[in-house]
């Protein structure tokens, strides 16, 4: 194996300077630290790899170096050989920190499990299916998976895996693209500062679930509730007696998630105040929770995932028992698996059941990519994408199986319509599941451990966020992890700026941002934009052969040409198709009947422009640093590098 003991890309000249000079014939090493010796003491201007080859085992680089100080720079030009260590042999010579990676195969299989099995699974996925009419939103998520969903999710592991570096670093591949992973890396700290708030909704949920009395949310005699409220025991009697108080009335599940959890104003012109003392704490426990989790990086992550990525399915099956034995389940079911066609002529089904799959794998989130360079290089990636890609759609159905079976029983229970039964925003995850955990035997018991694992399945999936977060920032900036406790330390300030940017989500107001962020900011436009932009670069730009040739140097085979045809053709034909379809028909974003007003949606634009315009941004700053005329510019810019295979990150 070739061992390159200094990574001159990831050094400024400064640094260089600093710190090291070169020698022409020194083994093992290209860094020395000056002395009287080596007679060159480097003060380097700047450093160029012109030329890279194999000769007999070993790696030959020609460097030119500009020593000297600015006004008077000596340039000179010799070869650097790097020699295979001898067999037991260590590298010891560089001091740039070793990335880490996975004890073993079987943590990296579980943090992807507990991170693409996650909120968007059993939260978001089943909330967009009924607002999109049950099975009219199945067919299109079912056709993104095929062709953008398992070959996106291989892409970006296996990128990660070659590279061995974060999101952003890896478009060295494609140096004009690396807006790519700028944009992506956008994604993914909005992300990180608005999603914890489903993990503090958890929380509170959690700890009620253990004070003494009854659920909260199963009784009517709270400060919080109605004259309308009436509890899930009278709904037999009433509906036998007056049908009509039984359609106007409302469920404590209701009440207890509006009036008390959100305490939700009329809309988003009304934000309100932080008087939400309850949801404030649980939201500073959660990124305290996520904080613990995290702060020793993949080695501490990695212990965690072993009990929150595999509790939660027994939880569901648990419920989804239970439900399935409830009157009128079949009801819901079936509306969950009955297409309503009218609905597909809608753009908003198309691009909820696309972005749906870009958010629920993590695709162009930066965290596939991170979790993926932190595998050993000859992973067999491609078979594990297949499986956990697979894993993560059908817990999207099992969780819709157990949403919907339980909203079939509250439609008759109510003498309601199923679309009517529930809200369509994000919190119905948080008014069927207590509805179908009250029905259980012991229902304090069995909420008690759901809530614990929707909490896990936060830490899941925040773990990863805030892991690939970290990994961007101190990958472009590797000086942050030196020192004592650097990477606790850039752990820690990112998490306090991450809770300072979530606090606006604490308001009255509150969950109309939260929509906003979620409709926008991470989802729709931006999701397939950015998946468009990746398709496009790697299956047309640096070359989907090329590429496929990575691929065989890391597992011994080629992947099945299916992926080669979705990279280059159907991903970015059918996200296009999508996208322009969706601007023409575009319609505002509504919230349970609350319309967004305009001033509402433009900023709801400019969030999803916050990503997307990095691409093409950093592709015109290419061109505007080229040299040449416009056609030797373009040229430049479209061109791809080929990295060394084992230490593409050299």
């Amino acid at each position: 194996m070739i061992v390159f003991s200094i990574r001159m890309s990831r050094m400024t000249a400064h640094e260089l300077a600093k710190y090291s000079c070169f020698h022409r014939s020194y083994r093992y090493r290209t860094r020395l630290e000056p002395t009287p010796k080596t007679k060159l003491y480097c003060r380097l201007a700047s450093i160029y790899i012109n030329q890279h080859r194999y000769l007999n085992g070993l790696i030959v680089h020609k460097v030119v170096v500009f020593s000297g100080n600015m006004k008077s720079a000596k340039k000179e030009e010799f070869e650097v050989e790097m020699h295979p260590l001898a067999e037991g042999e260590k590298d010891d010579s560089s001091s740039t920190p070793k990335r880490e990676n996975w004890e073993n195969k079987c943590e990296f299989f579980l943090a992807m499990i507990g991170y693409a099995v996650g909120y968007g699974n059993v939260w978001r996925f089943p909330y967009l299916c009924y607002k999109n009419g049950g099975g009219a939103f199945l067919l299109p998520y079912i056709l993104f998976v095929i062709i953008g969903g398992i070959p996106m999710f291989f892409l970006e592991v296996s990128l990660g895996q070659f590279t061995q570096m974060s999101a952003v670093e890896i478009w060295r591949l494609v140096p004009s693209m690396k807006g790519i992973g700028y944009g992506c890396t956008v994604l993914n700290f909005i992300f990180c500062f608005y999603f914890v708030l489903v993990m503090a909704w958890s929380m509170l949920y959690l700890i009620h679930s253990c004070l003494p009395g009854p659920l909260p949310w199963t009784t009517c005699d709270n400060w919080w509730n109605s004259k309308a409220c009436v509890a899930n025991s009278a709904t037999n009697n009433i509906s036998t007696t007056n049908t009509t108080l039984l359609i106007n009335s409302t469920s404590p599940e209701t009440e207890f998630w509006k009036n008390y959890v959100l305490r939700q104003s009329s809309g988003i012109h009304e934000i309100g105040s932080l008087e939400n003392w309850p949801i404030i704490l649980c939201f500073l426990g959660s990124w305290i929770l996520i904080y613990l989790c995290v702060f020793k990086g993949v080695k501490s992550g990695g212990k965690v995932v072993y009990f929150t990525a595999t509790f939660p399915y027994l939880m569901l099956f648990v419920v989804l028992i239970r439900g399935l034995t409830l009157e009128g389940a079949m009801t819901g079911i079936e509306y969950l698996l009955k297409p309503d066609f009218s609905k597909l002529l809608q753009p908003q089904v198309w691009i909820d059941a696309g972005s749906q799959i870009f958010f629920s794998y993590g695709i162009c989130f930066t965290v596939l990519i991170t979790f993926g360079s932190y595998n050993q290089f000859h992973n067999n990636c491609y078979r594990q994408s297949v499986i956990l890609a697979s894993s993560c759609s059908l817990t999207s159905l099992l969780a819709s199986f157990v949403v919907f079976s339980i909203l079939g029983h509250m439609s008759v229970t109510q003498s309601k319509n199923i679309t009517e039964v529930a809200t369509q925003g994000p919190g119905l995850a948080f008014l069927v599941y207590p509805t179908g955990l009250s029905l259980l035997p012991a229902p304090r018991f069995w909420s008690i451990l759901f809530f614990a694992t929707l909490l896990l399945v936060g830490i899941d999936t925040q773990f990863a966020s805030v892991e690939a977060a970290v990994s961007t920032i101190v990958d472009s900036w590797p000086w942050l992890e030196r020192g004592k406790f650097g990477r606790e330390k850039v752990t820690a300030g990112l998490c306090v700026i991450f809770f300072l940017l979530g606090l606006p989500l604490l308001t009255n107001g509150g969950v109309y941002i939260f929509e906003l962020y979620n409709m926008y900011a991470v989802s729709g436009i931006s999701l397939l934009s950015l998946a468009f932009f990746e398709a496009v670069t790697i299956g047309w730009i640096y070359g989907v052969s090329r590429y496929y040739d990575n691929i065989k140097e890391m597992i011994g085979y080629y992947p099945s040409a299916y992926i080669k045809i979705c990279l280059r053709y159907l991903i970015p034909t059918l996200s296009l198709c999508i996208l322009i379809f969706f601007c023409v028909m575009y319609k505002p974003l509504v919230l349970d009947g609350y319309t967004y007003p305009a001033w509402a949606n433009a900023i709801g634009w400019l969030m999803s422009l916050l990503s997307i315009l990095c691409v093409p941004g950093f592709f015109l700053l290419s061109l505007w640093n080229g040299k040449g005329a416009m056609k030797e510019r373009l040229a430049t810019a479209l061109h791809a590098r080929s990295l060394p295979a084992e230490k593409a990150n050299f």
